[in-house]
């Protein structure tokens, strides 16, 4: 079972492991002591002393070893807004209406809508 917080403060005695699956977009911030930093595919470490702050960037696996006692606060990733969906297919469904109403003021079917009666058009 998975339990989600949005913020999570924990005090890391020396040498202990947090194990992070798929932290991408979490904040870690180290309030006090040292951590160190590894993340998935990531061929960089990172080292956190007290005040430093590291955004995980990659899915998978993320460690986080603390060096000596410690205090950290992981925050979770705000929810990706929905807003620029909505945008989208408001834009969308915007240039449809344009694109219809442009068939049928120059479309084929505007030929017949345009000619008035009893005038000759056409051979």
């Amino acid at each position: 079972m998975n339990i989600r917080f949005d913020r999570a403060q924990l005090h890391l005695e020396a040498r202990e492991l947090i194990r992070l699956y798929d932290p991408k977009g979490a904040r870690v911030e180290c309030v006090r002591g040292a951590l160190w930093i590894t993340q998935h595919r990531d061929h960089q470490d990172y080292f956190l002393a007290a005040n430093d702050a590291l955004t995980l960037e990659r899915p998978g696996l993320a460690l986080i070893h603390a060096q000596e006692r410690s205090e950290v606060v992981l925050s979770e990733p705000a929810p990706s807004p929905r807003l620029r969906q909505g945008i989208g297919r408001a834009f969308v469904a915007a240039l449809r209406a344009v694109g219809r109403a442009f068939a049928r003021q120059f479309g084929p079917e505007s030929i017949d809508r345009h000619r008035r009666p009893g005038w000759y058009h056409g051979l």
